[in-house]
């Protein structure tokens, strides 16, 4: 399997803060199943800054510490880059998760849906393919609470729904239609992120919205919970 959204390298976020705790998080995702993990650190002017330098010698070391202790993990290296005046500096220097023409961008919920989509307009200009990370966790992508009316019940009886309502989500439908890829978080699926997100998570999906999923997990704790929550489902699945 693969993990398309981690942030296990130490010390380069608000992930693990020694490569001790990385280990043993590689070492919980191999044994839950994961070969692969794309590790995608924060980006974020005045925050998370190091350099892609950093993040590919954090890979070295770490992948040469898995391969010391037989955890037969793959490291692949990219970013969460997050969506703000300051993305296009770092994007002159862009790094795509791995061999790919992904980029995986956090879209804030404060950002304006104009510059959402012109933001992701002009990576794909770039040549590169927008990831949007987790927007079952972002309200400019929550599901419309409205109530539908008795005519729309109706017509719903006789008209299959194959695709998101444009009033309900402008913004996912834009980026749907230029050509952008969406990744949920396992978490949201088992209510990590609340009620709301966890809705959302279940509806595009069951739309068939998301191209890619991760753990989008920062610690070992997490790992774990996510491993017991699988557990858990395969247990009530047998």
């Amino acid at each position: 399997m693969l993990d398309y959204h981690c942030h296990i390298l130490p010390a380069i976020d608000d992930g693990p803060e020694d490569i001790e705790e990385s280990v043993e998080m590689a070492a919980a995702l191999r044994k839950s199943g994961y070969d692969t993990i794309y590790c995608t650190p924060h980006l974020i002017k005045g925050s998370y800054e190091a350099g892609n330098d950093d993040v590919i010698a954090a890979i070295a070391k770490l992948q040469k510490k898995l391969i010391a202790k037989n955890i037969n993990i793959k490291l692949i290296p990219g970013r969460e880059y997050y969506m703000d005046e300051y993305l296009f500096d770092y994007l002159k220097k862009p790094m795509p998760l791995g061999e790919t023409n992904y980029i995986m961008v956090e879209i804030p919920n404060h950002i304006p849906r104009s510059f959402a989509k012109d933001a992701c307009f002009r990576i794909k200009l770039m040549g590169f393919i927008p990831m949007i990370a987790h927007p079952e966790r972002n309200k400019l992508f929550y599901r419309s609470q409205r109530k539908k009316s008795l005519s729309e019940n109706l017509l719903g009886l006789f008209f299959k729904d194959d695709g998101l309502s444009a009033k309900e989500t402008t913004l996912l439908n834009y980026l749907k239609n230029i050509g952008c890829a969406f990744q949920a978080n396992l978490g949201s699926f088992i209510g990590w992120y609340g009620e709301r997100a966890c809705m959302t998570a279940e509806y595009l999906k069951k739309k068939n919205v998301y191209t890619h999923y991760g753990t989008d997990t920062h610690s070992l704790n997490a790992v774990k919970l996510l491993v017991e929550n699988r557990k858990k489902e395969l247990a009530m699945e047998g």
